[in-house]
């Protein structure tokens, strides 16, 4: 990397850094979850990112970024409410082993009732964690979902770790119910 992109990278950083609280205000002002807005946010940069790398002339930087944090809440949204009510197949991944540390499926009656329960929990979850497991149960990698969310590989692994620590957690709740 030659010093004059160094240098612009640098400026680049530093514009980001200067104009940080301004870019989360305003996206905690449109987006309520706290993992929602950093994801956000990380998308916000990277489109700043790529702005700037793709030699954009930006006349007024601060209300450009202000713009970009804009529309990745209303890009957020569209996402949220379109994948709303999109079901995700369990079948595949429930299986008559025990699971969730004392959730033993042992038929397939039980089995179905738990995954009517996990359907219902999945229902109550944003979409980005929807989305994500259910490419990931489809057998794709996260490089794989990475790209067709167009989101940081990063971001699917947080995304499948979060969505699967909502069902473990819910699991076991449900082990501890008294019979």
């Amino acid at each position: 990397m030659s010093d004059k992109n160094r240098d612009i990278d640098d400026e680049i950083l530093t514009l980001i850094i200067v104009h940080e609280p301004l870019l989360r205000h305003i996206i905690s002002l449109n987006v309520d979850d706290p993992y929602d807005r950093d994801d956000v946010y990380q998308e916000t940069v990277v489109a700043i990112l790529e702005g700037f790398r793709k030699g954009k002339s930006v006349e007024h930087p601060k209300a450009w970024m202000a713009g970009i944090a804009k529309n990745k809440c209303a890009d957020f949204h569209r996402r949220d409410k379109r994948d709303t009510h999109r079901d995700i197949d369990l079948s595949s991944i429930i299986s008559h082993t025990a699971f969730g540390g004392g959730v033993s499926i042992v038929d397939d009656q039980h089995q179905a009732v738990v995954v009517k329960e996990i359907h219902t929990v999945i229902s109550k979850m944003k979409s980005i964690y929807r989305n994500v497991e259910k490419l990931h149960i489809q057998g794709h990698t996260a490089c794989e979902i990475s790209e067709q969310l167009k989101i940081s590989e990063g971001m699917v692994k947080s995304r499948l770790h979060k969505f699967q620590q909502m069902i473990h957690e819910y699991l076991e709740m449900d082990a501890f119910l008294p019979k």
